[in-house]
């Protein structure tokens, strides 16, 4: 396999030469030896940004342990075990020998040994192995080529009371409503594509993880929740107590309901009395409690222009970040598509800040979202912003 050496973060690593799988759009990562994406830096820019707030905040101790059990290259792990201050050690493995050979020769290239463990294993396997060694693992990180639906049971088994939770998907078109059988066999729920599919998208992933906790007395607190590019991720501290986890299957779970004729989602039931006699087709179960948490994102954001201001993605995940802030201001939305709803008005598409400041004005909650250009979220009510348009 012949190797090329990249930087990213502060670490140096070995990655399968690119070369070897360019197709007509440019990269495709997995056709190569070892799956490495070099998009997903932001991903990986994010992931070491919330693992240090985490660590400085929220963790009920440190230094921790911090699983990958996915590793690839092994980038990840490297980056959370020489950038993020209180990481005791990471536990790295991937079932390929290929990777965990390149994993091997990156380890050393970062003289990270005393820092990373690496195994050659199922990635279950690893988690169930911690699990019953009884390692006092505080954060495990999923970030699988596709669903993380079959690591979920084990990544929530082997974590530790008040441990960081976090997960990539990139099935995103099982997610949205595009596949349907598959979304109700991976995800158990009933799904249909909708304007704002990326946060159904978002919603579908955070309820599937809040049941399979629950299941195990566990509940979890979603701290950022994100669709961009082309896959979700989530960042969520999960917490032990029965008690808790039915309340939140009570609370936080629940559906939502689409109106193809006028383009519009809720999930909000006191909202569904505008449309008497309307089509309605429900999507669910969902989470539909909070997805971000303000005060975790502004710490992010301080981070960000401290410790972390070497980031290559700054700008953008500080643009991310703006935006989650405003976003949080209004959790109990869905957000809608100005121009989708204006077309079936009839109306064409107002400018999306201005529909903002009116909504302001009138004394309603209104912000943009990272979501979609051209939507926003608002509490106010289908009436009063079908009006507006």
């Amino acid at each position: 396999m012949r190797l090329a050496l990249v930087d990213e973060g502060k670490i140096l690593v070995y990655i399968p030469d690119p070369r070897e799988a360019l197709a007509p759009h440019g990269l495709e990562p997995a056709w190569l030896p070892v799956f490495y994406n070099p998009k997903m830096e932001f991903n990986r820019d994010l992931a070491v940004l919330a693992l240090q707030v985490y660590l400085d905040r929220l963790s009920p101790r440190k230094p921790i342990f911090v699983v990958e059990p996915l590793a690839a290259t092994g980038v990840r792990a490297l980056r959370y075990a020489l950038e993020v201050d209180g990481v005791l050690g990471v536990y790295a493995s991937d079932i390929s020998r290929v990777a965990y050979e390149l994993i091997e020769s990156n380890v050393a290239l970062n003289n990270a040994w005393d820092r990373v463990r690496i195994f050659n294993v199922d990635a279950n396997t690893l988690l169930y192995n911690l699990k019953t060694a009884n390692t006092p693992v505080l954060a495990v990180d999923i970030d699988p080529y596709g669903s993380p639906a079959p690591f979920m049971e084990a990544a929530l088994n082997t974590l530790g009371d008040g441990g960081l939770l976090m997960v990539t998907a990139t099935d995103t078109a099982v997610l949205e409503g595009s596949k349907r059988s598959k979304a109700f066999r991976r995800y158990g729920v009933q799904l249909t594509k909708t304007p704002c599919s990326r946060e159904i998208a978002v919603r579908t992933l955070l309820g599937y993880i809040a049941r399979v906790a629950a299941a195990h007395d566990r509940w979890v607190k979603p701290l950022i929740s994100i669709y961009t590019d082309y896959y979700v991720r989530i960042v969520a501290q999960v917490r032990r107590s029965a008690r808790e986890a039915e309340r939140m299957l009570w609370d936080k779970i629940g559906y939502a309901s689409y109106y193809p004729e006028f383009k519009y989602t809720t999930i909000r039931q006191d909202t569904v009395e505008s449309f008497r006699g309307a089509q309605e087709v429900k999507i669910g179960p969902l989470w539909i409690g909070e997805t971000l948490d303000r005060e975790f994102i502004e710490l992010s954001l301080e981070e960000l222009e401290g410790k972390f201001s070497y980031l290559r993605t700054k700008p953008k995940l500080g643009k991310l970040l703006l935006s989650l802030r405003e976003e949080s201001l209004v959790q109990g939305e869905l957000y809608q598509r100005l121009d989708l709803i204006a077309s079936a008005l009839r109306k064409q598409t107002p400018p999306r800040h201005r529909m903002v400041e009116e909504l302001r004005a009138r004394g309603f909650k209104a912000t943009t979202t990272h979501y979609h250009p051209v939507a926003i979220r608002t509490d106010a009510s289908p009436r009063e912003l079908f009006e507006l348009i």
